[in-house]
């Protein structure tokens, strides 16, 4: 498992080197010409012994203007298999105290077959008596395969606090219902540090709770640019 892990440090890290986030929007729109990429990758098993199962995700959103938001996710979708979808997301002004909501279409392939894949996503900014700052986020997504008809449903409710200018605490549970296979709850604890202006490193943990016995590894990387 160390070599898999040292390779994997040594893949971002040139990821990261020649790119040009903090966390992805979901529901807050981005500022026009303004953009972020991400790319994370999971290394997980049942066990120390493994085996292990290395899963790796890029995504990138880039602000159009008139709370519009275009982007690209490619990486593997609810069901494991290799996904490549395009979306472009609307979000809502701002409610009342903060809340805000977007809907979204994604055009792609997943397992290479033709997808819909439609999302709504929720967000809301927090501030704690302390004074410091955080969001929670609730983003919905579903994958309509087209040639089998198979869909897949997934939810990921998250919360983050800033602590100071330069670390990040985060506390996601991801969920989903794959067609065929048990439906899944997972733990995605981890924390992010601002590298310069705008970049983060983010280093975390997954644990299956429900529908998923494996324990995992993460590691990303941010940009806004």
């Amino acid at each position: 498992m160390l070599g898999q892990i040292t390779r994997l440090i040594a893949l971002m890290a040139a990821l990261f080197a020649a790119l040009a986030g903090p966390v992805a929007a979901g529901a807050w729109p981005r500022d026009r010409k303004e953009g972020f990429l991400s790319a994370t990758s999971r290394i997980s098993g049942p066990g120390w012994a493994g085996p292990y199962s290395v899963y790796s995700t890029t995504y990138i959103e880039y602000g159009l203007g008139r709370r519009l938001t275009a982007g690209f996710d490619i990486g593997h979708g609810i069901s494991g298999s290799g996904k490549a979808v395009v979306f472009l997301r609307k979000s809502l002004p701002e409610m009342g105290r903060g809340h805000v909501v977007a809907a979204e279409l994604g055009l792609g392939q997943i397992a290479g077959e033709p997808t819909v894949r439609p999302g709504l996503s929720w967000g809301r900014g927090i501030t704690r008596r302390s004074g410091s700052t955080g969001w929670l986020s609730l983003e919905t997504v579903a994958e309509f395969r087209l040639d089998s008809g198979r869909v897949d449903l997934k939810a990921d409710f998250t919360l983050g606090l800033n602590h100071g200018a330069r670390l990040k605490s985060i506390l996601q549970v991801q969920t989903g219902v794959s067609q065929g296979d048990p439906s899944f709850i997972r733990a995605a604890p981890s924390v992010a540090v601002k590298l310069g202006r705008k970049a983060h490193v983010e280093l975390g943990l997954t644990a299956g709770i429900v529908g998923d016995t494996d324990y995992g590894l993460k590691l990303g990387l941010w940009r806004e640019f």
